[in-house]
């Protein structure tokens, strides 16, 4: 599902325009869209009439968020992007009608992992995926993944290197609530956020270029990632268990028609100047745990 965002541009662009100067429109946020911004804006300031200077700074959805409500501390921008809505709170505390959430796509954020498994899909449940990410296994021949893994043949023992987000992540908020939601009894409330305090031992990595640096640099890393980018740099996605106690990955998942269906109840306000605090994607489907909506804040 995708929505036209040049037009949005145009729009912010049409509002800054002032006469005999160059008009500037910054904005900042997740890293997971950020290609597609930059390509949009380089050809607006090819084609414009004006005299246009365009930039996005891909530093994590809280950040921008941040930086967008402006905090006294972080330079303000334009616009800000991310895939997690402003909280209510934070809503209601700038003046009426003064933000628009504009929804620009819906995907999905994967765990992704280098253990080299040749052909072999690798399967994980979620609750032996909330252990790994505890540091509560730390082995990938461990007898709980080997039980889901039984054509899994490594020469020897192999550590698993927990690699995750710094700073605020939207992708760090989507995969703590994901597991908490799916296996509570290992993944508890306190640890469900952008920014959480992480067990020791684990791989700190920045932005989703980084995630990918992370995961490809040792053999037994595994991380997360917004699907498109991990699928772009040829990463193996694990196969998570859903509902239905199918192992599936978010490409057979997206091909089934998960990103649609997870958006029907997702509780989208009517209006795009409402509050979207709200609207949540995390296991709105059977077929996929995680989609997200990435959005723009105006």
């Amino acid at each position: 599902m995708k929505f036209p965002i040049a037009a949005t541009f145009l729009t912010l662009l049409a509002n800054s325009v002032a006469a005999d100067e160059v008009i500037g429109l910054h904005g900042s946020g997740t890293t997971n869209p950020s290609k597609c911004y930059w390509h949009l804006m380089d050809l607006m300031q090819t084609q414009t009439k004006l005299p246009v200077k365009m930039t996005y700074r891909g530093i994590g959805s809280s950040t921008g968020q941040a930086e967008f409500i402006g905090n006294g501390t972080l330079s303000d921008n334009d616009f800000a992007s991310g895939d997690i809505p402003l909280t209510a709170d934070n809503y209601a505390a700038l003046p009426s009608n003064s933000v628009l959430h504009l929804p620009i796509m819906l995907g999905a954020i994967s765990f992704f992992h280098s253990v080299p498994t040749g052909e072999s899909q690798l399967n994980l449940t979620p609750c032996v995926l909330a252990k790994i990410f505890k540091r509560e296994i730390t082995d990938w021949t461990s007898s709980e993944i080997k039980e889901l893994n039984p054509n899994l043949e490594l020469a020897s023992s192999l550590p698993i290197t927990v690699a995750r987000r710094v700073l605020g992540s939207s992708s760090t908020a989507s995969i703590t609530a994901y597991l908490q939601n799916a296996c509570p009894d290992v993944w508890p409330e306190e640890l469900v956020g952008s920014t959480i305090e992480w067990p020791d031992g684990t791989e700190e990595c920045e932005g989703s270029a980084g995630m990918t640096e992370c995961i490809l640099s040792k053999a037994g890393t595994i991380g997360y990632i917004d699907s498109g980018h991990g699928h772009a740099e040829e990463l193996q996605e694990i196969e998570l268990r859903n509902a239905d106690n199918v192992y599936i990955n978010s490409k057979e998942a997206i091909a089934s028609g998960g990103v649609t269906a997870a958006a029907v109840n997702a509780g989208f306000p009517d209006s795009l100047d409402a509050d979207f605090s709200g609207v949540n994607l995390l296991n709105q489907v059977r077929s996929s745990p995680m989609f997200v909506l990435f959005h723009l804040l105006i």
